[in-house]
């Protein structure tokens, strides 16, 4: 009977302590992704514009822009976490940062009866934040500290659509 008690007590033990330390790595893995409220940098105008290729088969997306003053010495702008993507930021110019984002129509997915050639399938990053269609969250380095702003209101413009062709009928 004592070995019967020492086994469901062992056991419990380990049921716990995995327990704990999930709830422990889930809380870090959050926290991890902390909302900041000040920022070493002023967002005076955003917006975002979706995108589409006047092709048949072409492609469309959505670019993402924002105006930045007073952005101090040694700020690195990361990515924008927008409508459920996650895409680098770019310079465009000084102060207008820009983010492009391509929908992804054509991905070579494997698919196989085989699971184990589905392996080399890249897995999408999870999505981190809970946002508005209109919100996004930009990353950004600081002092070797990444830290997360959410921008809220972003305007959205009329939708860009490319010619079918060039203009002066080259190819």
């Amino acid at each position: 009977m004592k070995k019967y008690n020492f086994l469901v007590l062992l056991i419990s033990a380990i049921v716990s302590i995995a327990i704990i330390t999930s709830c422990a790595t889930f809380k870090i893995e959050r926290d991890s992704f902390a909302l900041t409220q000040n920022t070493p940098f002023t967002i005076k105008n955003s917006y975002y514009q979706n995108w589409v290729a006047g092709l048949k088969e072409g492609d469309s997306g959505l670019n993402i822009y924002i105006t930045i003053d007073d952005i101090l010495e040694g700020v690195i702008l990361k990515e924008f976490y927008f409508q459920d993507n996650i895409f680098e930021v770019k310079s465009s110019k000084n102060p207008v940062f820009v983010g492009y984002y391509k929908n992804e129509t054509d991905k070579d997915l494997i698919m196989d009866s085989n699971s184990t050639k589905e392996i080399a399938n890249i897995q999408p990053k999870k999505f981190p934040f809970k946002l508005e269609n209109n919100e996004a969250v930009l990353s950004y380095e600081y002092h070797n500290k990444m830290y997360y702003y959410k921008i809220s209101h972003i305007e959205e413009k009329q939708i860009i659509a490319y010619p079918s062709r060039n203009p002066n009928n080259k190819l």
